[in-house]
């Protein structure tokens, strides 16, 4: 089994804005991945959204459960991402539990 991945994407939408995420992804091949746990975050940095398995909240659409691979990234213009370790991302998904505990049933 793959190790998880820890990312935080920053999307660009014109005329709209930014939208940014920090997300689990447990890798299925070199081009794909499954999504675990998903965060949406505001300019500050506090979640806004989240979402696990079939629980989503304060997103306006549930992510997808298959996505691309962060390797892929480079084919999205639109697009940046940075890894994270994964106690990053741990505390971030502690604060979005907090928001939104029915993401822990």
């Amino acid at each position: 089994m793959s190790s998880p991945l820890f990312v935080r994407t920053t999307l660009t939408i014109p005329g709209a804005g930014t939208a940014t995420h920090v997300a689990e992804l447990l890798p299925l091949n070199p081009e794909q991945c499954r999504m675990v746990r998903i965060v949406e975050v505001d300019p500050a940095g506090n979640p806004v959204g989240a979402a696990a398995g079939d629980r989503h909240y304060g997103m306006d659409t549930p992510p997808q459960e298959i996505v691309p691979h962060p390797d892929t990234y480079g084919a999205f213009p639109d697009i940046s991402a940075t890894r994270l370790g994964g106690e990053e991302f741990q505390a971030l998904w502690e604060s979005a539990l907090k928001k939104f505990p029915g993401l822990n049933t």
